[in-house]
């Protein structure tokens, strides 16, 4: 396995850090845009996204938290290049065989995905998720903190599911949507849309994904 670089110094990408290191794993360091020097806990800031180039001989995960933010980054690296994208998989995640994982993903502490789960590539499944059986998640997709996810949901793609949030079996979650904090989703949730509430109920438009 080459070290890995994490892009993105933030809460998030410290938290990935820590969770690749407690795999046995080496992290060579930080890439980010506003960060210089080291992070609180020491690891070093080795430069900028588009400085990744000097260190073809690492893995590198994006950990931003906001899917239109990492796919950018993940697009904006890829113009230079072709980076080989890791992945991070905390020990404690329960997962059966079965589970797929894309490239430049990132499961954190505390997960649980039962049977036939597959979650594509550049997606981040923070702390304490739950994933139901034949649950489907598309490229860069986030799920946030203690969110529960029942068994064959579909989640296209750049799908952000917030903290505490529940989804009913056999939602589809379109392109872009975003279920906020604590939200109940009993039903399919429309592209680029934002609910809320209990249940979750449309509030806003986001930008097309």
């Amino acid at each position: 396995m080459q070290p890995l670089i994490v892009v993105g110094a933030g809460g998030h990408g410290r938290e990935v850090a820590f969770t690749h290191e407690l795999s046995g794993a080496k992290i060579r360091g930080f890439l980010d845009d506003s960060a210089t020097g080291h992070t609180p806990e020491g690891w070093t800031i080795l430069g900028t996204p588009d400085e990744w180039t000097s260190f073809a001989d690492c893995d590198f995960v994006v950990a931003i938290n906001d899917p239109r933010m990492r796919r950018s980054v993940v697009e904006r690296m890829s113009r230079k290049g072709t980076p080989e994208w890791g992945h991070v998989v905390h020990p404690d995640a329960a997962m059966h065989v079965n589970c797929h994982v894309g490239v430049g993903t990132m499961i954190l502490g505390g997960v649980e995905m039962t049977v036939n789960v597959t979650i594509g590539a550049h997606c981040s499944i923070n702390r304490g998720v739950a994933l139901g059986h034949d649950t489907t998640l598309g490229e860069f997709c986030t799920v946030a903190p203690l969110a529960s996810v029942s068994g064959c949901i579909t989640a296209i793609s750049g799908v952000e599911i917030g903290t505490g949030s529940a989804i009913r079996q056999g939602v589809t979650l379109q392109p872009g949507c975003l279920v906020g904090m604590g939200g109940v989703v009993l039903s399919d949730v429309a592209a680029n849309s934002v609910v809320v509430g209990n249940p979750a109920k449309p509030l806003k438009m986001l930008e097309p994904w």
